[in-house]
């Protein structure tokens, strides 16, 4: 499952993240040519959260949009992933 970068002060109304931001993008670009819509991805926000999310394209901003799955949410250790 792809991982791609978030910001939760990105969303919208309707409770997407937009993934058209310069993290996200960087996650996309070596992926791009392989994403559809209603793929599952895992977003992630600064290596201390993920959730599984359904991407969906937005034909009128024409960015990627991430609608969380928040029942697959958890917090990741920083600290043991950094070995502390």
């Amino acid at each position: 499952m792809y991982r791609i970068y978030f910001d939760e002060n990105a969303g919208d109304q309707s409770g997407r993240y937009d993934l058209g931001i310069p993290g996200s993008l960087r996650d996309i670009a070596p992926v791009a040519g392989k994403l559809t819509s209603g793929m599952r991805v895992t977003l992630h926000d600064d290596q201390q959260l993920e959730v599984e999310a359904i991407l969906e394209f937005d034909h009128h901003s024409g960015r990627w949009m991430g609608v969380p799955l928040w029942d697959t949410m958890h917090q990741l250790d920083v600290w043991a992933l950094a070995g502390k």
